[in-house]
């Protein structure tokens, strides 16, 4: 029997099988309304601990991380014994079901303390051994040697991890491994600050911790987050990510972090961001993936921070606008050196023009945009770089004198025809210089190109019609052909060029055009800005690569 229920039948708002589980004898002073409990592999929250009608015994109201592991919403036979907050993610467990606790302290004896390398032990046998042959003593035991050398091997740990190893409480850490600089307890049960700051009080080497997914309650008024504060004074690196907290909940706990300079916080609830006041002045790296935040100017609230590096990957941001006048650099996010914005739902190329208003602004990642549908990679990579002037690595590709000079060209090979045309028109002028930022800046930089360059082409020719396949041969006898447009610059010959035989070449690269009905006379393609009809390219010719 189980309390009222008859053999072999599990109620209906039980979760698992009744079977026993290998539990501490103290259990149930270890759990309260509030508790992280972990049952098989399922997380949750205590929400709930009494008898529940008709059925004999203590049960657990549990609301589980994961709603599909649950079955109702704490009400059974329409009694509520506790609210979840997702529909259907509670349910009830027996005691013996859940995972034991451990310390921290137990962790890291458990996990650290079995880890010895097997050829360090043997060698450790053969000395004691050695030993107890010069003494002529082979019955002396070294009782202290075992203790000795474990104390000496967790004094030197620097770097800890106990990832899932169902950890709920701090436990003596100081007197097993005080030196302790980087740790990482994610995916544990802490179910509060408290037993984290009594972890971090024994740790004054702390640099770096790894709290993610761990679900912690915020019950302390921000004077006492400040006076606790002095236990996190070293703490510069800090993982809050996947703990279901919103933007609110980390500017309360950052009273804890004064020193802090990098934090995670990806995959939480942050969709509003609230200016940061006293706190996170330090802060240079903040990483905010996998966040609900739909608009930039929430990411603009966190402007006068002293960041250089922003991710925001995985957010669902649709455009960028900082609302100031159309080339203008900003005053907000000044330092920002690296962005991160892939898969998000930008799709305006606008947005790219704009991220040309921060001054500071030198690598950018950014791939899987719905914009970048409209274009293939090459096109839409040149586009981001003529469109950002700063930037010297696009997705983690460096951007070289010659790769940007070819972009800058296309882009106003591509956008001239249409600025000529507004030029006469002060409203068309604004709408394009909104569009295109940096137009009238390459302009200055290169001169107005010339409209033969900016003629398309006609509608009633072929795609194939368009292309010459040409011959690209270097000294070494590599040869490959390629089809390319009549209307292609030079320049994004040079860049394709160096792509494909770069390898095991050095030095500065040139074009030749082998002139066949000149006896193999060589043309030197020396003017990038040209198209390749301006060097009277046709379809079978030979261009000659070189490095020198």
């Amino acid at each position: 029997m189980v309390g009222a229920m008859p053999v072999n039948v599990i109620p209906k708002f039980c979760n698992g099988a009744m079977d026993t589980h290998n539990g501490g004898d103290d259990l149930d002073t270890q759990v309260f309304v509030g508790s992280r409990i972990k049952c098989n592999e399922d997380f949750g929250t205590v929400k709930y601990i009494g008898e529940v009608q008709g059925y004999k015994g203590v049960w657990y109201g549990v609301e589980w991380d994961n709603a599909e592991r649950g079955k109702h919403d704490g009400c059974v036979e329409d009694i509520q014994y506790f609210k979840t907050t997702k529909p259907g993610a509670g349910s009830f467990i027996r005691p013996n079901k859940i995972s034991p606790f451990k310390t921290c302290a137990e962790a890291i004896r458990r996990y650290y303390g079995d880890r010895e390398d097997e050829s360090v032990a043997a060698h450790r046998r053969t000395v004691i051994n050695e030993w107890k042959r010069e003494m002529g003593a082979p019955f002396i035991e070294m009782v202290g040697f075992e203790k000795i050398h474990q104390k000496q091997k967790f004094d030197r740990l620097q770097d800890v991890c106990v990832h899932d190893l169902n950890v709920s409480r701090a436990g003596d850490v100081a007197e097993l491994c005080p030196n302790i600089q980087s740790l990482d307890i994610s995916c544990n049960l802490f179910s509060n600050w408290r037993e984290v700051i009594q972890l971090s009080a024994q740790l004054p080497h702390l640099v770096d911790l790894d709290l993610s997914k761990n679900r912690m309650a915020i019950d302390m008024p921000e004077d006492t987050l400040k006076q606790l504060s002095i236990h996190f004074n070293h703490l510069e690196k800090l993982n809050l990510s996947v703990c279901d907290y919103e933007w609110s909940d980390i500017l309360a706990l950052s009273h804890l972090w004064p020193n802090i300079t990098e934090l995670v916080a990806a995959y939480n609830r942050i969709k509003r961001i609230i200016p940061p006041e006293n706190t996170l002045q330090n802060l240079t790296t903040l990483r905010l993936d996998g966040n609900p935040i739909e608009s930039w100017y929430e990411v603009i609230n966190l402007g006068w921070l002293s960041l250089k590096v922003l991710s925001l990957n995985d957010c669902v941001i649709s455009e960028i606008r900082f609302n100031d006048q159309p080339g203008s650099k900003v005053d907000v996010l000044e330092n920002l050196e690296v962005l991160f914005l892939n898969r998000n739902k930008i799709s305006d190329w606008r947005s790219l023009s704009e991220l040309n208003k921060l001054k500071s602004l030198k690598k950018l990642y950014f791939l899987k945009n719905p914009i970048q549908a409209t274009e293939d990679y090459d096109t839409g990579s040149q586009l981001i770089i003529a469109k950002i002037g700063t930037l010297q690595e696009l997705n983690g590709s460096i951007i070289t004198r010659e790769l940007r000079r070819g972009a800058e060209y296309d882009y106003m090979k591509r956008y001239g025809a249409e600025w000529k045309l507004a030029r006469n028109d002060p409203a068309k002028m604004a709408a394009f210089d909104i569009e295109h930022s940096r137009f009238g800046e390459l302009v200055d930089k290169y001169g107005i190109p010339d409209d033969s360059l900016l003629v398309k082409q006609p509608k009633s020719t072929t795609l194939t019609s368009q292309l010459l396949e040409v011959t690209l041969t270097d000294e070494k006898g590599k040869s490959i052909k390629k089809k390319f447009p009549a209307t292609m610059a030079v320049q994004k010959l040079v860049t394709l060029v160096q792509r494909l035989f770069a390898k095991g070449n050095t030095g500065e690269l040139s074009l030749h055009l082998i002139d066949e009905q000149m006896d193999g006379a060589e043309i030197t393609l020396d003017n990038v800005m040209k198209d390749l009809a301006f060097f009277s390219i046709k379809s079978g010719d030979t261009i000659l690569v070189r490095f020198r």
